[in-house]
């Protein structure tokens, strides 16, 4: 029999989690990297696509916005189911079937088949997000929650550094060989390694810290102890709470803006670098740039606001950073080494703020209704990358350029940076909603 234990010292706490960390956070990290993979080769793969089936800028905006219309639709199902059916199978579900949903886009020949395809691999990835989130907080209190969160959402923004490359290499060297064109290789070699990385999650991952047959039983007495004083009293008891919490949806709304701009230029910038007269290697080389100096500002500021508690102006100067450097992208639309110093400029701010934000859900969302809450603030956002592709699609075919969409994008940030300032100001949040988490201050 366990003994209850009130002794736990701070040492012990942190040899805790981090054992807890390096056996959950680098599985999720790994399976999100896929993710990034297979949301966006589809830049790339336009590439080649567009001369070898005649595509247009308009069937590859719909044709990704397709996908996170898939994605929107079976998001708050899944995370409601989760809990029931648990983590580990919901992950070994998705995994498998976007893997095998992405490798079959080799069969595309026809833009209507590869709407219908997108669709498909948005609603077999939908879940994946939340379902993470969800479960860190089954393992994070909160005052740790925080980093963890980080560092799951550091793998999305590192993801370009090994995406870029290599797509770039897979599309020049492959192409041909067995006779199959760049494009085909892309989506077979990214798509097929997610269905042995489901069943890895499978296997190595716990439904939760009493399932964790990997730590002693007084780690487990601790973790388990940890975990209920911090929820003591806190969040919301029910879903239908969480899902009709005002500061859910304004959370939703913001990262809708932000990742606005993360999403268009993950599936434009290629188009967008190689309109200056780049190769394909040259695209994947150049487009590393953006995304390493984006993840290393994002561990930074992640970590200093971390140490300070302090949320809403990382976030908000975070944000109106990567709005500057959208807008400076615009004023060189033929010199692409001044659109990189911009779109790194923009990466360095949309990444800052995107870590920062996410330390925001759990201070108003804990337990069961956690699920429901973080469902509906990814799904609002991941709902952007329906309007964003399509949009900086439609608006180059109007201009012939990317300058217009630029301004748009930089709008977005701009809004999100005092849509956040404003609401989240102290106290403001916990006046404008009576609900048990209100007392949490989210500044």
């Amino acid at each position: 029999m366990d003994l209850v234990r009130t002794d736990i010292n701070e040492d012990e706490e942190r040899r805790l989690f981090r054992k807890v960390s390096w056996r959950i956070l680098p599985v999720l990290c790994v399976c999100y990297v896929f993710s990034f993979l297979d949301r966006t080769n589809v830049g790339y793969a336009q590439l080649q696509m567009r001369d070898e089936l005649g595509f247009s800028d308009a069937v590859f905006g719909l044709g990704v916005s397709a996908f996170f219309i898939g994605y929107a639709l079976f998001e708050v199902p899944s995370n409601m189911l989760l809990p029931r059916i648990g983590v580990r199978k919901t992950l070994l579900r998705i995994l498998i079937l976007w893997g095998l949903a992405s490798a079959a886009m080799v069969f595309v020949e026809t833009p209507t088949q590869f709407y219908i395809m997108r669709f498909f691999v948005g609603v077999f990835e939908a879940g994946f997000v939340p379902g993470v989130l969800y479960y860190l907080t089954l393992w994070y209190p909160k005052r740790r929650i925080a980093q963890a969160t980080a560092i799951f959402y550091m793998s999305y923004t590192l993801a370009p550094i090994l995406a870029d490359p290599a797509a770039g290499a897979i599309m020049t060297w492959l192409d041909g060989a067995l006779q199959l064109h760049g494009w085909q290789w892309l989506y077979l070699l990214e798509g097929l390694p997610c269905v042995p990385l489901g069943i890895m999650a499978y296997l190595l991952l716990s439904e939760g810290p009493k399932e964790a047959r990997w730590l002693t039983d007084r780690e487990r007495t601790d973790l388990e102890q940890l975990l209920s004083q911090d929820r003591a009293g806190h969040g919301h008891a029910r879903m239908r709470d969480a899902v009709f919490d005002a500061r859910v949806w304004m959370l939703g709304l913001i990262v809708f803006l932000v990742v606005f701009g993360v999403f268009a230029l993950s599936f434009w910038k290629p188009t967008l670098l190689k309109g200056m007269g780049l190769t394909v290697m040259q695209v994947g080389l150049a487009a590393t740039i953006p995304a390493l100096f984006g993840v290393t500002a994002a561990i930074l500021v992640g970590r200093h606001s971390d140490k300070t508690g302090e949320r809403r102006w990382h976030f908000a100067i975070a944000a109106m950073v990567g709005a500057v450097g959208m807008l400076c992208a615009s004023v060189f639309p033929q010199d692409p080494v001044m659109t990189i110093v911009c779109l790194t400029l923009a990466s360095i701010g949309m990444s800052s703020a995107y870590a920062v934000f996410w330390a925001m859900p759990a201070t108003i969302l804990s337990g069961p209704s956690a699920a429901a809450g973080i469902a509906v603030i990814t799904t609002i956002g991941s709902s952007s990358g329906a309007v964003a592709p399509l949009l900086v699609g439609a608006l180059k075919t109007l201009t012939g350029g990317f300058t217009a969409s630029l301004y748009v994008l930089s709008g977005a940030l701009a809004c999100a940076s005092v849509i956040f300032a404003y609401y989240f100001r102290d106290g403001a949040a916990a006046r404008r909603v009576a609900s048990p988490a209100s007392h949490t201050s989210a500044a």
